[in-house]
């Protein structure tokens, strides 16, 4: 449980640091941080909801050739990291590790173009780090690429957001969720006529494409329930209530930062999530997933917008409260959060 804990007070030590440093010195601590969130999660040993599931799954890669044709979930990115990481390497452990290079480069990546990335850091450690990224490891390296391409997507390159948006979905196919996030973002001329053409040939064409898998997702996920997330209410509940602070201070967003829109698309789908995860929590919560950037951004922005420096301090430590204390409910009484604990790494 200490790795946890250090994971998530390490961040808002720096953020309230009275200690300023130029940009160069908080860049490097950022990414030595970043080296410790790699060790800790790509290293770990028996742990997250997924680990016996995802040893036994993919056991059938040791000992053959690499053949696309064998590949069972169709994650070909994934898989074929696994497959050279058991036939070349140690197993699941350089999977891991692989996987979270991938996912924590795109969240330094992300947190550093916050005003205030220690705090969007901190952030992203209860449910984005030790949830996600420890317990689904595929989806956390499309969340990793997502993260990139939201980057390149905000400083204005368009073409790099698909492409990463493509590559993740390589990782886990739900991020194709996402494209139609980038096209909206861009589309000056809005219009529902637009809106539902593009929609419809986007949904068909990844209907056609990935049938027999959203046939069967369609089925686990949304008929019979196969799958319970018994946190996805709180997760989704904690988007919904950045997406409430977004529209109080959106006037005052968007004089100050140039992104508004990408941010107000972010909301309404986290408004929306939030009454769907009563009857379909697992479905909600893998989408949900890749609208968690928005608790980043809004948490360590709004402070920026806050004139009283004392008032900025409050509202900070209020967000270092309520994670801190989400965290805590989740190790103590969270359903399955006995898959966590005790912390193993194969460093100690």
């Amino acid at each position: 449980m200490i790795a946890y804990w250090a994971l998530l007070l390490m961040p808002i030590y720096f953020a309230l640091h009275p200690i300023k440093t130029n940009d160069s010195i908080r860049t490097l601590t950022l990414w030595i941080a970043g080296i410790f969130f790699v060790l800790i999660i790509g290293l770990r040993h028996d742990v997250g909801g997924d680990w016996d599931r995802y040893i036994s799954i993919y056991a059938f890669h040791k000992g053959i050739e690499l053949n696309f044709l064998n590949f069972r979930s169709g994650d070909f990115a994934y898989e074929t990291i696994h497959w050279f990481s058991l036939n070349y390497l140690n197993g699941i452990y350089s999977t891991n590790l692989i996987s979270a290079i991938i996912f924590i480069s795109g969240l330094i990546r992300f947190c550093r173009i916050m005003p205030l990335p220690w705090v969007a850091l901190f952030v992203s450690v209860h449910f984005l780090v030790i949830v996600v990224s420890m317990g689904y490891t595929r989806q956390s390296a499309a969340v990793g690429l997502l993260l990139w391409g939201l980057v390149d997507l905000i400083k204005g390159k368009n073409i790099q957001f698909y492409i990463y948006i493509l590559i993740g979905a390589l990782f886990h196919k739900t991020l194709l969720v996402m494209l139609p996030v980038g096209y909206l973002y861009n589309n000056e001329k809005f219009s529902i006529i637009r809106l539902i053409s593009f929609t419809s040939i986007f949904l068909i064409s990844a209907y056609l494409l990935l049938m027999d898998k959203i046939q069967k997702m369609f089925y686990y996920y949304i008929e019979i329930e196969f799958h319970q997330s018994g946190g996805a209410l709180i997760r989704v509940f904690m988007s919904f209530v950045a997406a409430l602070i977004f529209f109080i201070y959106r006037k005052k967003f968007r004089k100050r930062f140039h992104d508004e829109k990408l941010w107000f698309i972010f909301s309404v789908v986290s408004i929306i999530l939030l009454p769907a995860s009563y009857f379909y929590s697992t479905f909600s919560d893998r989408i949900a997933i890749y609208f968690l950037p928005l608790q980043l951004v809004i948490l360590s922005r709004i402070p920026m917008l806050i004139e009283s420096t004392y008032n900025r301090t409050i509202f900070i430590l209020y967000t270092a409260i309520i994670y801190i204390s989400a965290l805590y409910v989740w190790l103590i009484f969270g359903t399955h959060s006995n898959k966590w604990l005790p912390y193993q790494n194969i460093l100690f």
